[in-house]
């Protein structure tokens, strides 16, 4: 194995905007030129992703795709583990916009996630994902790319 893909999960609002913009575009594209420019605005959206690509522990990368066709990648610093950690964990994110707050201050999201242990127990989540099955395959691929051990607490 050369190396371990972890694609990054877009956030529901950039989603939401995606799918409004490309709404609102394909509307207004009929119009005038404007909602053409609005419609790739949101294609751009959803089309552009983000992911770490880890070759060895010194080596990874930080690649832009764009509906799967790298046009970029950029060098990534990622802590060096002494083992990898797999656990669920819970995130809460501020529903807060500018200065209105919106109903309910606050969302919850569960997500089983990868982290990465150094020897001083520094630590770094470098990849989440809502589903278990690719965690674990992912944890795997990793542990054994970069031969350090797996702590797997999501079998248990």
């Amino acid at each position: 194995m050369e190396s371990v893909r972890l694609k990054k999960d877009k956030i529901l609002n950039i989603k939401i905007f995606a799918a409004i913009f490309i709404v609102i575009g394909i509307v207004a594209a009929f119009e005038n030129l404007t909602g053409i420019f609005i419609l790739l605005i949101g294609v751009l959206l959803v089309g552009i992703n983000v992911e770490l690509e880890i070759f060895s522990i010194d080596k990874s990368r930080l690649q832009f795709t764009f509906l799967n066709k790298r046009l970029f990648s950029i060098k990534q610093e990622v802590l060096s583990p002494n083992y990898i950690s797999l656990f669920g964990q819970s995130f809460s994110k501020s529903n807060d916009f500018s200065a209105v707050a919106a109903l309910g201050s606050s969302s919850a999201f569960d997500f089983y996630v990868i982290r990465f242990f150094d020897e001083n127990n520094r630590n770094e989540i470098v990849f989440k994902s809502k589903n278990k099955a690719e965690v674990l395959q992912k944890g795997k691929q990793l542990a054994e790319l970069l031969n350090v051990d797996l702590l797997n607490k999501l079998e248990n």
